[in-house]
């Protein structure tokens, strides 16, 4: 059974724009800030230009694999059931993982404001996004169309009252650490904009994916650089970026400069609003990775079954936010943390690599009417030699909890084998007498 495609670039936008706008950029810009100085927007700018970079080239695999599960079903088609599986289990960790602090995150700032307890408050999150995902993908999607929509409202309110009191004179030295500071910005700018890849994963409940997919990737990148350099332009122009550097919030001690104790409690706000849409994002790309998986055999088939009413991967949604939840409520998860920024990495790696193998198969009389990125092979070479160079510092942390996480999946996909292999020759068979060139709707 297929997903219902209900999402058009309007949800599929705000999808993407929520899933990368959390709390971190009101903790990352500071650290961004005290590496490159005022130059942190230009880092920004670089960081944007590297992750649409990758965003073309997951356009491309999901407009022809338009189907859920992201990186996982890209890597499945071209490199086989093992990898894609180690892929999928990889990305379902990292998601799983920083989802935690997601709603942590939620409770803990709505303790500040209203003082509700925290936990409390990070289960009740989850329960009820939850709750709505079951209920249909076009409702949760008409709700993060309208929790984005208030983030970018708040955002912009706090440019045009902070840009009044913006200090010139702040922005010189524009950048006092040079190139090499202005490139470690671009990693952490980097880190802090993933998110959009939920696009894809969701792929299989987009409306035109040839086109709606890759609109949406550009778009929600570009809106979110637009909301991090009016926040940076203020910041760095209203407190020095020595004090920035140093803040672990930042973005309150800017907003404290022209808007008094009001502003760390608009600050608080607006993150109480953000965290919610970050929140539904990585509950639909858990689910869908966890449907992907199951209807590929390498988790219960269960969790590939779609509610007949609903059209929505219920077993799939009850999965992840049952998980999510444990992850909330058990504090040792230091560990899987760790090895968030390793098995996200892992998954690029694999994913550029999977388009590499899919252009390949192009070559060689596969349908070329999906999108394309431009500029092949030189813009995914750059893509995959970007990857690799952030994994340098991830750290012996990351790099053994994240192989832990692996050694699980590998465990689980042993002894899941045949039903695995049961499914490959079942979608061997369906091809066959599809053809070669199956005729999939994209337009």
């Amino acid at each position: 059974m297929n997903l219902k495609r209900d999402l058009g670039w309007k949800e599929a936008t705000a999808l993407g724009t929520g899933a990368m706008v959390g709390a971190g950029i009101f903790i990352l810009s500071g650290v961004a800030a005290g590496k490159a100085g005022p130059a942190v927007m230009l880092a920004f700018i670089l960081a944007a230009i590297l992750e649409i970079l990758l965003g073309l080239c997951y356009a491309e695999l999901a407009s022809k694999y338009p189907r859920a599960g992201g990186a996982y079903e890209y890597v499945s088609q071209t490199m086989g059931s093992f990898v894609g599986a180690l892929v999928g289990w990889s990305y379902w960790g990292a998601w799983l993982a920083a989802s935690s602090f997601v709603s942590q995150g939620f409770g803990n700032y709505l303790h500040s404001l209203t003082g509700a307890p925290s936990l409390i408050s990070a289960v009740m999150l989850l329960l009820v996004l939850g709750a709505f995902n079951m209920l249909g993908i076009k409702f949760s999607g008409a709700i993060q169309v309208g929790m984005v929509l208030v983030e970018i409202i708040v955002l912009v309110i706090f440019f045009a009252l902070g840009f009044v009191h913006v200090d010139y004179s702040l922005y010189v030295p524009l950048a006092p650490n040079g190139l090499k500071g202005i490139l470690s910005a671009s990693l952490v700018g980097f880190l802090s904009m993933v998110g959009w890849d939920v696009i894809v994963d969701a792929g299989e409940e987009m409306k035109h994916p040839s086109k709606t997919i890759p609109k949406a990737i550009l778009s929600s990148i570009i809106i979110v650089l637009v909301l991090y350099s009016g926040l940076l332009f203020v910041s760095t122009g209203v407190v020095s970026w020595q004090q920035l550097g140093i803040s672990k919030v930042p973005v309150a001690l800017a907003s404290q400069q022209f808007l008094g104790e009001f502003g760390p409690i608009l600050i608080s706000i607006v993150i109480v609003i953000a965290l919610p849409a970050t929140a539904n994002a990585f509950i639909i790309s858990i689910s869908r990775t966890a449907f992907a998986m199951g209807r590929k055999g390498f988790l219960p088939k269960k969790l590939g079954m779609i509610h007949p009413r609903f059209q929505t991967p219920v077993w799939a949604i009850l999965l992840g936010v049952s998980i999510q939840i444990l992850f909330t409520l058990v504090s040792s998860i230091n560990m899987a943390v760790n090895a968030t920024g390793f098995l996200y990495l892992l998954t690029f790696i694999f994913t550029i690599l999977a388009f590499f193998f899919s252009r390949r198969k192009s070559a060689k009389g596969e349908r070329t009417d999906w999108f394309s990125a431009p500029f092949f092979p030189f813009l995914p070479a750059l893509a995959l030699i970007i990857c690799l160079c952030l994994l340098v510092p991830v750290g012996s942390s990351g790099f053994f909890s994240g192989l832990a996480w692996l050694a699980v999946g590998i465990g689980i996909y042993l002894i899941r084998l045949k039903s695995i292999k049961a499914t490959d020759r079942r979608e061997a068979k369906e091809n066959k007498v599809k053809g070669a060139d199956r005729k999939v709707e994209f337009l």
